[in-house]
């Protein structure tokens, strides 16, 4: 199982997940369904904006269980 830890990465860097959606152009919902491990399949340009957007590698946003 492969967990998404967008959440942590955004309190770490106090930003909120609407800030996220603006600055990576993705939908709210989008980003929520991220934080909170919602998502059957992930875009992989939306993963190249986020980690992007917070500086962060692929290594750091997802973790295999």
């Amino acid at each position: 199982m492969i967990t998404i830890k967008l959440r942590a990465l955004l309190e770490d860097r106090k930003m909120s997940q609407s800030e996220l959606a603006r600055i990576t152009n993705i939908r709210p919902s989008t980003i929520s369904d991220l934080c909170n491990n919602n998502s059957c399949f992930i875009k992989l340009d939306y993963l190249n904006s986020i980690c992007k957007a917070i500086s962060c590698s692929i290594d750091d946003l997802l973790k295999l269980r």
